[in-house]
């Protein structure tokens, strides 16, 4: 079966465990990591920046890379020439001009930048202030005035864009000491190092210690309310305010005693929302604005978080969240997107089922057994054991299928593989009740208190607990989940189709019987029922369906299918949950799914969202009190409060990455191949043979799941599609003129983005074929036409005359013999039909229109029946004229299309264009019959003839030969079986 129920039927069994109480930790954001498997160049990530595209730009210790989404481009050092480079391979800072079109690189051999649109490099020198000076860049930062402060060890200088230069503005005295870092808040410009907090005296030019001498300060970042950020390398992270005297270090700092990953603190990160993103020497954390002390620790790999060097964080303008490492490369996470808590219960992976309990708490089952979770508090209880899992070999995981708490009676009731169970609450064990032996895969109690028990390959049971038996029985198959309709009825999914039953009577009815969009073929995975007034039907790849009914009668069914163009038709449906205000929640095998209330705009969440990677089981559901929903999967479980869900609109930017010309070399004929600098318009030459354009959209969480469709203005009138493996447009031998280039992206809903890329390409003609030159050579040859003509229409005059009569009388002639000589060629010359010859060259015409139009036709042979016995009877004039006068009769009941030869002696070929067999059969039952029907008179004689046909489609043949061939055949079996008769 599917991998959802497959999956979800491997799982259960009870082990024997006293019951406990035990905390969840905090989900955590999912990142998506890039390292040198994805193309990076180096593990190592020191800082990050973002361009005016959108494209990320990465610091290492092989030189810095461009990242557009899919590919690394690197930036090393320079060769020959030093603008294509770095003056050494390291880069340590990097910061972006404030409109993104540079890209400002700092190594240990000094400050450099680059020019994102030309790829060309800048270098700067730096002012010393002592001959020891070294020109290492510690720290590259743009305060909120605009200026560019660059940091190069004990030395602070300023960038001047008018003069494009560098000027050193202050130092430390100290040797010993760095500047780390620097900050302009309000008016003043704070700056620390290795040995306390600095500001800058803008009249002395100088760095003043106002606060915490000695301690070794890493990052500095503005906070609200004129106060910043100071992160450490021994006390962690701490908030300063400059407008009070400042307390002792560790009265205000957030270290490893609350909770931090590391005291040393190698970034911060302030997201507008007031969460302070924290980088340590071990592993990422994340202090929430409500709470500033309380800290979150994330693991943005597989590996142990205290084993992840953070190095530098960066937010992107969409409000990505990028994470450099010391030794793992990269990651990216959108901290908007975060809306789904999922997590493990007791140590136990694969939530199978789960029912509502009470307030805010669920019952659920995964391979270690069953437990009671409170979605609130993140707390579980249990497991709860069985008789069952003691006396055999202690596994759970094959043993619970689904779970149904009685609120009436406070009474859990259990599917098992073993038969039904319920809870025994004196024990604290499942006891089996009924069914022993009976593999059950769901379960449900309808309003009169009788179980209704869906088993895995026995059919679905009533049991009624109060007599202790079994009610009734229906022999399906598998059963995915239970409905009840009423107090005697239900509706049973399954995976061979959607089932009405009635307990009472005994009645299954199968919706089959009424409708043909869902069979007894499809697998149902889920029903409930809709606040609209109908039924949600989820299936396994077949779609979503809603259905309405008039009462109880099922013959008035109708069948709707949601979104067929969408992902759900492609995936298994494990659940759907119908919010306050119509809109769906969907669990499938490959994340969650939101479909709003007008039933139209679909959002999907994945692992990118919080949401389980490897998607969820069927029927594994539950809503609590509060509005919270709970999904199971072979993960754990995610629940979330759709209220509380964020939905993003997709409208990511799409960019131009490459652009590539071949140009041919005049003099030797070889093809030279030039990148070309990105911009909005560009211009080619007649020796460019070919251009590609390379492009891309900055969606670095699902990349891999756009296509792109693009077109060539004036060159193309419609799309073309391709996916992120082939971003790239070939053109070749482009005519002179202009044209534009237009790039769209489209995510996996078939959602274009709002956002377009656009590059005009103008193609420069050689200046023979300009205008000017095209209209002096025009004159030229018409004035030497114009002179030839003169002269040769004197000349030609006369003779024009005389040659005149000539040509027109031997014009006439011949215009007469090849009339002739065509209508010889191609007619019989008895009959008056077209010859065999003719036929065939417009069969072999018909042939070509259907295999590229798909223009399909018949043929139909006809033949006299006992036409030898005419003409050994009266002759063969008599012969003659029958032939003559049926042949006469088949061409008036055909039309002006068709076509009709003498194939041969008394066979005729007829070719009925447009006609399958059924309709070519009825035109030979015509035929058959007008000449069933004539009496032919050749004096003195009247005869009455019959024919027999043969009729056949080509579509059912890969030859007009073949074709006619079984044509004859059957014209053969016609004369076999009497005469007089049509064979198809």
């Amino acid at each position: 079966m599917r991998r959802l129920s497959a999956c979800f039927l491997s799982f259960f069994a009870l082990m024997v465990c006293s019951n406990f109480a035990a905390q969840a930790q905090i989900g955590a954001p999912a990142f998506h990591t890039f390292d040198m498997e994805s193309g990076i160049t180096h593990v190592t990530v020191s800082d990050i920046a973002e361009d005016k595209y959108g494209f990320l730009w990465l610091a290492s210790q092989s030189g810095i890379d461009k990242f557009d989404g899919y590919t690394f481009r690197n930036f090393g050092m320079w060769g020959d020439d030093k603008s294509t480079g770095l003056q050494t391979l390291s880069a340590l800072q990097l910061e972006a001009s404030l409109d993104g079109q540079h890209i400002w690189v700092g190594t240990f051999s000094g400050l450099s930048r680059l020019n994102v649109d030309t790829e060309r490099f800048d270098h700067y020198p730096l002012p010393v202030a002592s001959s020891f000076d070294k020109q290492i860049i510690n720290r590259l930062k743009t305060t909120h005035d605009g200026r560019l402060w660059i940091i190069s060890e004990r030395n602070l200088y300023r960038y001047h864009n008018q003069t494009d230069s560098i000027e050193l503005v202050s130092y430390l005295p100290e040797t010993t000491s760095t500047l780390t870092d620097i900050e302009l808040i309000g008016n003043t410009l704070y700056v620390t190092s290795t040995s306390g907090l600095y500001k800058l005296d803008p009249i002395k030019s100088s760095l003043e210690l106002i606060a915490y001498k000695g301690v070794n300060f890493t990052r500095l970042v503005a906070a609200e309310r004129s106060r910043f950020w100071l992160g450490t390398s021994t006390h962690g992270i701490c908030l300063f305010n400059p407008n009070v005297a400042p307390p002792a270090i560790s009265e205000q700092c957030t270290s490893e005693v609350q909770g931090l990953s590391d005291n040393s603190v190698t970034d911060i990160l302030l997201q507008n929302n007031g969460d302070v993103w924290v980088a340590t020497e071990r592993g990422l954390n994340l202090l929430k604005a409500y709470s500033p002390y309380t800290v979150l620790q994330f693991p943005i790999s597989d590996k142990d978080s205290g084993d992840e060097r953070v190095s530098s964080l960066y937010q992107t303008k969409s409000g990505l969240v990028v994470v450099g490492t010391k030794d793992d490369g990269f990651a990216i996470t959108n901290p908007e997107l975060s809306n789904f808590y999922s997590t493990e219960v007791g140590d136990g992976r694969i939530i199978g089922s789960m029912t509502r309990y009470k307030g805010n708490k669920i019952w659920l089952t995964n391979e270690k057994g069953l437990w009671i979770y409170d979605v609130i508090d993140k707390t579980y209880e249990g497991p709860f054991t069985s008789g069952i899992a003691q006396r055999t070999d202690g596994k759970a995981n094959n043993k619970l299928t689904s779970v149904f708490y009685d609120t009436k009676n406070d009474a859990l009731w259990v599917s098992t593989r073993s038969g039904l169970a319920k809870l025994n609450r004196e024990t604290n064990q499942l006891d089996i009740v009924a069914l022993q032996g009976k593999s059950g895969y769901s379960i449900n109690m309808d309003a009169q208190g009788d179980i209704w028990f869906g088993g895995y390959s026995d059919g679905v049971f009533v049991y009624r607990p109060s007599e202790g038996r079994i009610i009734r029985q229906w022999p399906l198959s598998l059963t995915t989940q239970i409905l009840f309709e009423n107090e005697e009825s239900a509706w049973l999914s399954t995976v061979t189709g959607l089932h009405f039953a009635n307990k009472l009577t005994g009645e299954l009815t199968s919706i089959s019987e009424y409708t043909d969009k869902i069979t007894d073929s499809t697998v149902v995975t889920w029903i409930s029922r809709s606040k609209r007034g109908g039924y949600w039907v989820g299936t396994q790849a077949d779609g979503l369906y809603f259905i309405t009914k008039n009462n109880d009668d099922l013959s008035s069914v109708k069948v709707t299918q949601i979104k067929p163009e969408s992902r759900l038709s492609k995936v298994s449906i494990g659940a759907i949950v119908e919010d306050d205000e119509y809109g769906l929640w969907i669990s499938t095998i490959v994340g969650i799914s939101y479909l709003a209330p007008d039933l139209d705009t679909l959002y999907y969440y994945g692992a990118e969202n919080g949401a389980l990677s490897t998607g969820y089981y069927i029927g594994s559901v539950a809503t609590t009190e509060n509005n919270t929903i709970v999904f199971g999967g072979a993960e754990g479980l995610t629940l979330f409060i759709p209220s509380e869900v964020t939905n993003v609109k997709w409208s990511p930017d799409v960019h131009l990455t490459k652009v590539e010309t071949v140009s041919r070399d005049q003099n030797n004929g070889t093809s030279v191949q030039q990148r070309l600098n990105l911009g909005d318009k560009i211009e080619l030459t007649h020796n460019n043979i070919a251009l590609s354009i390379e492009f891309s959209a900055t969606d670095y969480m699902n990349a891999n799941e756009i296509r792109y469709a693009y077109k060539l203005v004036d060159f193309e009138s419609s799309w073309r599609f391709t996916d992120y493996k082939a971003r790239v447009a070939t053109y070749t031998n482009l005519e002179p003129g202009h044209y534009r280039f237009t790039v769209k992206a489209i995510n996996e809903e078939n959602v274009w983005s709002s956002e377009e890329a656009q590059l005009e390409v103008i193609v420069i003609p050689p200046w023979w074929d300009k205008p000017i030159w095209r209209g002096a050579l025009l004159i030229t040859i018409l004035l030497l036409i114009t002179s030839a003509v003169w002269l040769r229409i004197s000349a030609l005059k006369a003779r024009s005359a005389e040659l005149s009569l000539k040509v027109e009388e031997k014009t006439r002639d011949l215009e007469a013999m090849v009339a002739k000589l065509t209508l010889l060629s191609s007619q019989d010359s008895l009959t008056g039909l077209k010859n065999r010859r003719y036929f065939t060259q417009r069969a072999k015409a018909e042939w070509q229109e259907f295999k590229r139009h798909n223009r399909a036709f018949s043929l139909l042979i006809v033949d006299i029946d006992f036409f030898k016995k005419i003409n050994d009877e009266f002759g063969h004039h008599v012969g003659d004229t029958v032939l003559v006068k049926i042949a006469k009769t088949l061409e008036n009941n055909l039309r002006e299309s068709d076509v009709i030869a003498r194939w041969g002696g008394e066979e005729f070929l007829i070719l009925l264009p447009s006609l399958n067999v059924q309709e070519a059969y009825w035109v030979a039952e015509k035929l058959r019959k007008c000449v069933a029907e004539q009496v032919i008179e050749a004096s003195p004689h009247s005869v009455k003839v019959t024919i027999t046909c043969g009729v056949a489609d080509i579509k059912d043949y890969d030859s007009v030969d073949a074709c006619i061939h079984a044509v004859d055949k059957k014209l053969y079996v016609g004369k076999e079986s009497g005469r007089n008769a049509v064979v198809k």
